[in-house]
């Protein structure tokens, strides 16, 4: 993985070897087990945002739309935002 990412070097001062384990280090250590928890309560859902934008765009509103009339009726009494 680190080689795939030295490849895709976008030409960032911190792209390198170094950094790129301390990114990996730190999602191990600290996103992954938000997710983990999450994914154990079936809240995580995955999308392939390797695919064209609109494609994406289709997957992440397929995934949010159901869930916006939840959050609209618990958000009735902030009408102020």
């Amino acid at each position: 993985m680190e080689k795939r990412l030295l490849s895709r070097n976008q030409g960032r001062e911190d792209d390198n070897i170094e950094t790129i384990r301390k990114r990996f280090k730190v999602y191990m250590e600290s996103s992954l087990p938000v997710i983990e928890y999450y994914k154990a309560k079936g809240k995580v859902r995955k999308i392939d945002a390797a695919r064209p934008i609109e494609e994406v765009f289709k997957a992440v509103k397929a995934v949010f739309t159901p869930a916006s009339g939840k959050v609209k009726q618990h958000c009735d009494g902030f009408s102020d935002w």
